[in-house]
């Protein structure tokens, strides 16, 4: 019993005469007996047996009201609820025991020094400011001592006692420490240890413990197995409370880190708050002191929740403004108009073998127009596998060289360079455009002779990898810079190619679909295009879902494809076999496959093979030198083989739902009708194999990547390096559109008033403390 049951129930109580499971004549008897059991709890508060007092007072003539009056009372009794839970159940830190400044280098805490300061600082912890936002994984309710008697079988019980006996044994090579533990009423509790030695040298018989876990009772006695304990002396109460779980590294235990944390967490009474006051009140926010108290040591489960809700919405609100202040400082900078008549796009698409879509058309026009501008572009292509992101890049690199300028593109693999390349210099040959590829196995010789032209603007356009972005790669007059699958790319590397300009217009681009809620939080600072219709005469993809057993089946459908020659992939997502887990892997399968179907020339191709050995086999493979490619997931992004109708993922359990999306886009580039086989194995779960059929029967890449994020959750879904998002406390806000988009609403609202923050100075110290390398970069 606490207070915050007390609360709980009166509430409980109220909304039970609203939804009439209690009737309105009973109601004042039911709360005034409810508040007469919890008496003793009432009278510890400050002044609350005086409020609890007026509260029931005002139920008391409620038998003979109106309805309409009875209602209004319950509802003003919540809300009155709500404000005694405000009161009673957050606190603020207490005062720090000595004044240190917040940048204090944490070996300085009491009970941290060099040994633990090391520990700390693996977890990113190096002052007392660090420990504010390095919150626990989970929380102990401790807040009651409880008798011995009245724990049961399977209940957490916090109990104290004294050490009344002791026994070791040995079972084989299990070491058995058990100490009795006998409580104030004479009632006994077994401690018990497992091959952990070093508990004798803290508990002996005679010392006073308070000791925490889950009870279990054998053979009629109550036992805790390994529990968390505290050898409570005259200086040493016991630990009670919600308590925090901080996450361990070997050589530092639990109670280190709350005492830790305890002494540390007072001083975030040091720091500034950064959320303006009219935000708070706009969404009754806690403040910054009680949200950081409420999130290591909440008083109440009421106190964490608020906290949590504070915290959340400070970090999206936080991260927006990074965004916005991204998207200011880019339109600020003065870049070239590229404007010219686009003589030579309306020549290229009578090059063309097909038709552009109307997307297609439509997004061109939007690039047209930034680059027509003299604000620099900063533009997000993003279309789902197959759309055609590759034909509308090349539009804007040759109106980009019709104003004069030379372009650059960077993709994130040597096998796409080329790839790209070759596509690029077939349709650029028309319009004699001189078009070079750099990689990082180009022999030096040739690298320096490319180098050299580029330089005196002989080269129009270079395509490459990371090659590009080295300091002697030098530009004439760079004008575009294209980013193929940008997230693959760190921002230092994007802005060490764009440097290489002046100013010059950026194209980013990416078919990993971005759930369209979430496209804005993420890309922000980028005016976002889509293109969200395919080609003309592209036949869908039909997926199949199958179990192992069904292979032979899909062997035979293979080889009537192979029949009239067309291409076959086989995704695996090991690439050796491994005893751990049994997963077919790409190399033993290929032995396989190679028996089976030898006559149409079978190839395995992995992430551990040289660069340059798989450019040739990918060459080959585009050549039709062999039909069939056993893979690992190196296929995922941009392969373009247009013979291709088969593609079969074995284990398809084991990837992500965005990651399938993918690779089922390396089939279906033509007008030739294409398959995709997802196989899974026995084992696979009910909810597993539900989520497959489902992503079987659509083939839009932003509805996978809904599907995807509902699933998985952001966490996975959304790994920080795939999409540039900072590491965020709380990854559940992102399935939040609501929230975000309320961040982003008042971010925008304060910037557009006050575009410096000059009110808000502590709000401008925050974001640049938390995103201030990202946006001196850009400054600079």
């Amino acid at each position: 019993m606490n207070i915050e049951d007390f609360f709980n129930g009166l509430e409980a109580k109220l909304k039970d005469a609203l939804k009439e499971k209690l009737k309105w004549e009973y109601l004042f008897k039911e709360l005034y007996k409810y508040s007469a059991n919890y008496i003793n709890i009432i009278e510890q508060e400050k002044g609350l047996k005086e409020k609890i007092g007026s509260f029931l007072g005002y139920y008391k003539p409620i038998a003979n009201l109106s309805d309409e009056r009875r209602i209004k009372r319950a509802l003003n009794g919540l809300e009155l609820i709500e404000k005694l839970k405000y009161e009673y159940l957050i606190d603020s830190p207490e005062k720090p025991y000595k004044d240190m400044p917040l940048a204090t280098d944490i070996k300085f805490i009491k009970g941290v020094g060099n040994k633990r300061a090391k520990i700390l600082r693996e977890f990113g912890i190096n002052s007392i400011e660090d420990t504010f936002y390095f919150f626990p994984r989970d929380y102990e309710d401790r807040r009651e001592i409880k008798r011995i008697i009245d724990c049961y079988h399977g209940q957490n019980c916090l109990v104290v006692g004294n050490i009344v006996n002791f026994e070791e044994k040995n079972i084989g090579s299990l070491r058995i420490l058990s100490y009795a533990l006998e409580d104030k009423d004479g009632s006994v509790l077994i401690l018990t240890w497992f091959n952990q030695d070093y508990i004798k040298k803290f508990i002996q018989v005679g010392l006073k413990v308070a000791a925490y876990g889950t009870v279990e009772v054998e053979f009629g006695r109550k036992t805790i197995k390994n529990p968390d304990f505290q050898i409570i002396t005259s200086e040493q109460e016991v630990q009670t409370g919600i308590l925090p779980v901080y996450p361990l590294k070997r050589g530092i235990y639990q109670n280190n880190m709350r005492n830790i944390f305890s002494e540390t967490i007072p001083y975030v009474n040091y720091k500034e708050e950064f959320i303006p006051e009219e935000i708070k009140n706009k969404y009754k926010l806690i403040s910054l002191s009680r949200r950081i108290k409420g999130i290591h040591f909440p008083k109440s489960f009421f106190h964490y929740e608020k906290a949590k809700e504070a915290l959340k919405y400070e970090e999206i609100f936080l991260f927006e403004f990074s965004v916005l202040m991204k998207k200011r400082l880019i339109k600020e900078k003065i870049g070239i108009s590229k404007k010219n008549e686009g003589k030579l796009i309306e020549e290229f698409k009578k090059i063309l073998s097909f038709k552009l879509t109307n997307a297609q058309n439509k997004v061109f026009n939007e690039i047209r127009k930034d680059m027509d501008s003299k604000e620099p572009m900063n533009r997000l292509l993003q279309g789902d596998v197959g759309s055609g992101k590759t034909v509308v890049s090349e539009m804007a690199l040759l109106y980009n060289y019709e104003s004069g300028f030379q372009g650059a593109v960077m993709v994130p693999t040597s096998v796409l360079a080329k790839q790209q390349f070759l596509k690029i210099k077939k349709h650029m040959e028309n319009f004699g455009i001189n078009v070079e590829l750099l990689l990082g196995e180009t022999k030096n010789s040739e690298k320096k002779i490319i180098k050299e032209k580029l330089k005196n603007g002989e080269i129009d356009i270079l395509i490459g990898t990371h090659a590009l972005i080295q300091e002697d790669v030098e530009f004439k007059n760079l004008g575009l810079v294209v980013i193929d699958e940008q997230h693959r790319f760190g921002v230092k590397q994007r802005l060490s190619l764009i440097n290489k300009g002046v100013m010059p217009d950026i194209l980013f681009m990416t078919a990993t679909p971005i759930p369209r809620t979430l496209a804005m939080t993420l890309y922000g600072d980028l005016d976002v295009s889509i293109i969200d219709e395919m080609p003309s005469g592209r036949k869908k993809v039909k997926t199949v879902y199958a179990t192992e057993e069904k292979i032979n089946e899909i062997y035979k459908f293979i080889e009537d494809e192979l029949k009239q020659k067309h291409q076959v992939f086989f995704i695996y997502p090991l690439i050796e076999e491994s005893e751990a887990i049994d997963l077919k892997a790409a190399t033993e399968m290929y032995e396989v496959l190679n028996k089976r179907f030898k006559k149409y020339g079978v190839e395995l191709l992995h992430g551990k093979m040289k660069s340059q050995e798989k450019n040739d086999i990918m060459e080959r493979f585009s050549k039709k030198e062999f039909l069939i490619l056993v893979s690992t997931t190196v296929v995922e992004v941009g392969v373009d083989i247009p013979d291709a109708t088969v593609i079969v993922i074995e284990h398809a359990e084991r990837f992500g739902l965005s990651q399938l999306h993918q690779l089922r886009g390396r089939v279906g580039r033509s007008n030739k009708q294409a398959y995709c086989f997802l196989v899974v194995s026995k084992k696979t779960t009910s909810e597993t194999r539900e989520r497959l059929r489902k992503f079987a029967q659509t083939t839009n890449g932003f509805e996978v990547s809904e599907m995807d994020l509902q699933w998985r959750g952001p966490g996975k879904f959304f790994g920080t390096e795939q999409h540039g998002l900072p590491d965020f406390k709380f990854p559940d806000i992102l399935s939040n559109p609501e929230l975000i988009n309320t961040a982003r609403k008042d971010a925008n609202e304060i910037l557009s008033k006050d575009p410096d923050l000059i009110k808000y100075p502590a709000l401008r110290e925050e974001i640049y403390k938390r995103y201030g390398k990202k946006l001196k970069m850009l400054e600079a």
